[in-house]
């Protein structure tokens, strides 16, 4: 969903701004400050990718990116429809979209053109978004038995973060940012975990793997997931979404999944959705507990795609391309 940026009215500053995204970004400062420093970090990022290959084809195609014609614009939706998934498609439409009224420009994306071309790439693309593999508490659980004795750093680390993410339903930045002054200790030897205004208690199991991991990777201060190098050092900094994901992955090899079950740091998330709807919790009770805004997602996870669809259909505005 895009935010109200204000556009750029001083027309010398937007002249320089209109060369400069003439040509491919050297870093993503200038998306952030063309947005005016409202998105996230990664979102910038994205836009900064995703603007950057557009104008890399218009290049190509000796065509000018900005201002864009809606031809051109078709055309390059109508290439990376080839290798792309709908989602993908829609969030280059935002990109070109966003950085032709930041810059007072007509927005290409508005016209009919665009419109009918995104309705066709809706209809061949309907079902092409997939859930992450799920991972559950029966992967947990062998997983568990295959490491309970092993005392390599890495071993003991991945084990707590399997545990953790998939008890807690954390996100990937979640887990990423979570610090020793988010974990509570108890007598009993439980760990409550502090997301946000959420607290998380843990089970025996959860909380045991955790403790572990922090007693022999001597963590008792910053965060509590960290990198480990080749030579088992643990780093100060904290793991970043493509370390989650290898962590994940290497569940999948470890637990010999097919390829296309490869788990992804989504499948924790995925998997507890489908555990606790097979549980008999309902998807508002496990929106609450995995701390969703909506039910759209975990009703997409637990397999209630109708309630998804009406969810979604709430929340998301109307775009050009659907009107």
């Amino acid at each position: 969903m895009t935010k109200q940026i204000s556009p750029i009215e001083d027309e010398q500053l937007c002249a320089e701004s209109i060369r400069i995204f003439s040509k491919p970004l050297s870093s993503n400062d200038e998306m952030a400050a063309l947005t005016r420093h409202q998105y996230a970090k990664n979102t910038v990022i994205s836009f900064t990718n995703d603007w950057n290959a557009f104008v890399t084809f218009c290049h190509e195609n000796k065509i000018p990116a900005l201002p864009a014609k809606a031809d051109t614009v078709h055309r390059y939706i109508e290439k990376m429809s080839a290798s792309r998934k709908l989602a993908s498609l829609k969030r280059y439409i935002v990109t070109i979209s966003l950085v032709h009224r930041c810059h007072c420009l007509a927005d290409p994306c508005s016209k009919t053109e665009i419109r009918l071309a995104m309705k066709k790439q809706q209809l061949e693309k309907h079902n092409d978004a997939q859930n992450a593999a799920a991972f559950r508490d029966e992967h947990l659980q062998q997983l568990l038995e295959s490491y309970a004795l092993s005392t390599k750093l890495k071993d003991v680390r991945d084990v707590a973060i399997w545990a953790v993410m998939f008890e807690a339903m954390l996100k990937r930045s979640e887990l990423a940012a979570l610090v020793i002054d988010d974990l509570t200790l108890h007598t009993n030897g439980l760990i409550d975990v502090t997301v946000g205004p959420n607290t998380i208690a843990l089970s025996s199991v959860a909380s045991k793997a955790l403790q572990r991991w922090l007693v022999i990777g001597l963590i008792h201060e910053g965060f509590v997931f960290r990198r480990i190098d080749r030579h088992s050092n643990i780093g100060d900094n904290p793991l970043d979404h493509s370390s989650i994901y290898r962590v994940f992955r290497r569940a999948s090899d470890e637990l010999g999944m097919a390829k296309a079950d490869i788990f992804s740091g989504q499948s924790p998330r995925v998997g507890a959705v489908k555990d606790l709807s097979d549980a008999g919790l309902s998807i508002p009770e496990i929106q609450e507990q995995g701390r969703w805004k909506s039910p759209a997602m975990p009703a997409q996870y637990a397999g209630n795609t109708d309630r998804h669809e009406k969810e979604v259909a709430k929340y998301v505005k109307d775009k050009p391309w659907e009107n």
